[in-house]
């Protein structure tokens, strides 16, 4: 998979020589709510996003990702309760985003790939490949910065199961490079 990523990345960056494109940085953090999962509760979600703008309307988005859903508590039918722990999920890879609009706003539909590991305790871990489908709407209040607001589905395969979030995150990237 880390093949995958490089020759990507590389791919987006070679594009950027042939024509105007961006290259930007930045962090985002927010909600993670963990779907069809009663093992976890809502935690956070963290990371930072590489946006390489090839062409007005592509975007592609290299990632990291971290989040760490809250612990549950369950009795299995005795007095006594017991502190499940939610779990914590790292990854990395890719994103596109099909950008609308110029200047000021833009609203983006994404998808993404990428490898991920989801760990518990008392649980084997799970190093699987994971996939992104969202919304995002970003303002740039100055040139060169965007703020943004993205909703997102996450789900990480795992055979016959998958462990899936919904996030709502907020961000901002700052473009580093423009290239001619």
């Amino acid at each position: 998979m880390r093949r995958v990523f490089v020759a990507v990345l590389g791919l987006a960056l070679a594009a950027t020589r042939a024509q105007a494109a961006d290259i930007g940085i930045g962090p985002y953090g927010g909600v993670s709510i963990p779907v069809l999962n009663d093992l976890s509760k809502q935690g956070t979600t963290f990371g930072i996003r590489v946006p390489v703008n090839l062409i007005p309307l592509l975007t592609v988005e290299p990632f990291y990702a971290g989040s760490t859903l809250g612990d549950a508590e369950e009795n299995f039918g005795t007095p006594i309760t017991y502190t499940r722990d939610g779990g914590k999920t790292t990854g990395f890879g890719v994103s596109a985003l099909l950008t609308f609009g110029t200047g000021i706003f833009k609203f983006y539909p994404l998808a993404g790939i990428g490898s991920y590991k989801f760990e518990r305790e008392g649980a084997e871990d799970i190093s699987e490949i994971g996939y992104n489908l969202g919304l995002g709407f970003g303002v740039s209040p100055i040139p060169k910065l965007m703020v943004h607001v993205r909703g997102e589905f996450n789900m990480i395969t795992n055979g016959d199961t998958a462990v899936k979030a919904a996030n709502a995150t907020v961000g901002a990237t700052y473009a580093v490079f423009s290239l001619p």
